[in-house]
């Protein structure tokens, strides 16, 4: 069987990162053979040809790129591709006007986040395309959010992504960030490791900065790491609401999992999510979270056992919640060994593997 990857954004985003993940974990098997396309000039494409990945590119100036439409046409007949697995909502798009020319591929769609669908009409014939054979949901939140709008509630599945434990629960400590930030070694830390997006809400992991250093002593600080559009924004809001001094920005880094065995809790904020690995990432690292129940996150974080969950945008419960860890040490360590235990179980690479092979192999039936 030949997959041809399809990913049409530029900048890296999760979903790029994870579809690496699959080709990496899947390229040991010889009954399968993938190929990625990609725009010109994007992040994925560049790392590609790092990794001496087959891949194609084409341009891409538009939402809908007819030349980009093209070379999906002509890689597929070039590669004799069976299966198109595509991994945004664009690319989707594209690759059902591609299926008029190409009426006997199978084509598959990977799902990441659980922003809402629109029950609309044009939604409701996108995703219920005779040409899709099966949609991917990262998450049960995820396939929750399409049901209302599918015909056939079958086609949507869900295969949970996976993460290299090992790689974060021992991993070498390459940078100090108390050492970088001229912390006190025994400052605690509650950070977060994310894009600088509307999604992630951090201006809500900002209040939670606030009403914690407002009801503790504690020489407790705050670390972001990640880059984004609203850097500037959260900077100037860490500012208004008077905790600059205890709020650091790191920025891109390529040390993740020795700055998040640093961590003394692992607080993720968002708004809207599919199933975040870094909360995975934090399980392995044996780091307690606190989390909202975006999307799927209350799949992994089931309150009170593996980690401590808040509504959405509830600044007061989060910093409750952190507050409890920092003072119950025995219920932190039950909620990290619980989570540890969990994240080997349900969330590995080859939990992902086997998952994600079989699928493949059922769509030759």
């Amino acid at each position: 069987m030949k997959i041809l990857h399809i990913s049409t954004i530029m900048e890296w985003r999760g979903g790029d990162n994870q579809m690496l993940t699959t080709y990496h974990i899947l390229k040991g098997h010889r009954d399968l053979s993938q190929i990625i396309l990609c725009p010109e000039n994007s992040v994925l494409l560049q790392k590609c040809k790092e990794a001496n990945i087959p891949v194609h590119s084409a341009p891409k100036k538009s939402k809908f790129s007819l030349a980009f439409l093209k070379t999906i046409i002509r890689v597929v007949k070039e590669e004799n591709i069976d299966v198109i697995h595509v991994h945004d909502s664009t690319a989707l798009t594209l690759s059902l006007f591609s299926l008029k020319f190409l009426p006997k591929l199978k084509l598959v769609y990977s799902r990441k986040r659980n922003n809402k669908v629109k029950s609309n009409y044009l939604k409701k014939r996108k995703y219920n395309h005779p040409g899709i054979t099966k949609i991917i949901c990262v998450s049960q939140a995820v396939k929750d959010v399409l049901l209302p709008v599918l015909k056939d509630p079958d086609k949507a599945i869900v295969i949970y992504d996976g993460i290299d434990v090992q790689k974060f629960s021992n991993p070498a400590i390459i940078t100090n960030i108390r050492s970088e930030f001229r912390l006190k070694p025994d400052s605690i830390i509650i950070g977060n490791i994310a894009g600088l997006t509307r999604q992630k809400d951090l201006f809500t992991f900002l209040d939670t900065a606030e009403l914690v250093l407002k009801d503790t002593n504690k020489d407790i600080n705050f670390v972001l790491v990640g880059e984004g559009p609203l850097e500037s924004e959260l900077k100037d809001y860490s500012i208004k609401l008077g905790i600059s001094d205890r709020v650091y920005f790191a920025g891109f880094r390529r040390d993740i999992p020795s700055i998040l065995a640093q961590f003394d809790i692992f607080l993720l904020s968002s708004e809207t999510e599919g199933l975040p690995l870094s909360v995975m990432e934090a399980f392995a690292a044996k780091v307690p979270v606190v989390a909202t129940s975006a999307g799927g996150t209350g799949e992994a974080v089931i309150n009170r056992e593996t980690g401590m969950i808040s509504p959405v945008k509830d600044a007061q419960a989060l910093a409750s919640n952190a507050l409890e860890v920092i003072n119950a040490p025995h219920l932190a360590e039950d909620m990290k060994q619980n989570a540890f235990r969990l994240v080997n179980e349900k969330f590995t690479l080859e939990v992902m593997k086997k998952e994600y092979y079989n699928f493949y192999k059922a769509l030759e039936e």
